[in-house]
């Protein structure tokens, strides 16, 4: 065993104090040895443990420091964030023709996911638009909603397809046409025997395909916040005009106020399947 100079001076000390003068054996030499080392230790296990657990005394469960009480900490006091979005309308394709009773067939774009198709058709106020999606059959319409400026010059029908259609067929008939059969549409043969019977008529008619997405926004024009979504009051004595065929609501006339103003359906400037 090897010993330091500094535990045989203790060793030598101890001998002196304790009044024995028969000399020190090796075995003595090695027992105290051995003691002054576990007395050390002792020593320094306590002072290691002091220190830890003055640092366990400034730290909380959970992983929070705790501060003395002459130290004064916080955070300033920031606003709220808000995120709001706003609708962002992408035009994908716009098609002018002027005969009404031919058919025309439209190519659908894919869909980029979390946006919707929207299909307007403007078209003369009173006429009807009957509609094919994938070659299937779906509906009539009649051309009676209102731009979102509320041009009464004007009158236009939206389509909503979803989003697997890749082909839609339209085809506008002077108004009354449909009546014309006689009975209601059930299917393709009634719509082509319709869309055959109407006569040829010269129209302006426009169709707008239009991909709508939303972004985030904090700000800005067109930027809505959740916290600020509301329903548009209906006007007092408002009368709700629908569409003759389907019967969805396309108008609301405003009667009550003494304006005889014109608000579109609600949802915006155009309604849905």
């Amino acid at each position: 065993m090897t010993i330091t100079e500094s535990e045989l001076r203790e060793i030598l000390a101890a001998e002196g104090d304790d009044g024995r003068r028969g000399g020190v054996t090796v075995a003595d030499v090695d027992r105290r040895v051995r003691r002054i080392r576990r007395r050390r230790a002792a020593a320094l296990g306590g002072t290691l443990a002091a220190g830890l657990a003055a640092v366990a005394a400034l730290t909380l469960p959970g992983g929070v420091t705790a501060v003395p009480d002459d130290v004064w900490t916080g955070v300033m006091a920031q606003p709220t964030p808000r995120y709001g979005a706003r609708y962002v309308d992408d035009v994908v394709l716009e098609k002018r023709f002027s005969t009404m009773g031919e058919r025309l067939s439209l190519g659908l774009p894919a869909r980029p996911y979390g946006t919707m198709t929207r299909v307007t058709v403007n078209c003369p106020f009173g006429a009807e638009l009957l509609y094919w999606e994938d070659g299937k059959y779906r509906n009539a319409r009649s051309c009676r909603e209102l731009p979102a400026d509320l041009d009464r010059s004007k009158s236009l029908t939206t389509l909503f397809p979803e989003s697997e259609v890749r082909r839609l067929e339209i085809a506008v008939v002077p108004a009354g046409s449909v009546r014309g059969l006689g009975r209601p549409v059930t299917g393709d043969r009634d719509a082509r025997r319709v869309v055959a019977d109407a006569p040829r008529t010269r129209a302006d008619i426009g169709v707008t395909v239009t991909l709508t997405r939303t972004e985030p926004c904090d700000g800005g024009p067109g930027c809505r916040f959740a916290d600020e979504a509301g329903v548009e009051p209906v006007c007092p004595g408002a009368v709700v005009e629908t569409d003759p065929l389907d019967g969805r609501v396309v108008a609301m006339r405003c009667t009550g106020d003494g304006r005889g103003g014109v608000k579109p359906a609600p949802g915006g400037g155009g309604g849905g399947d």
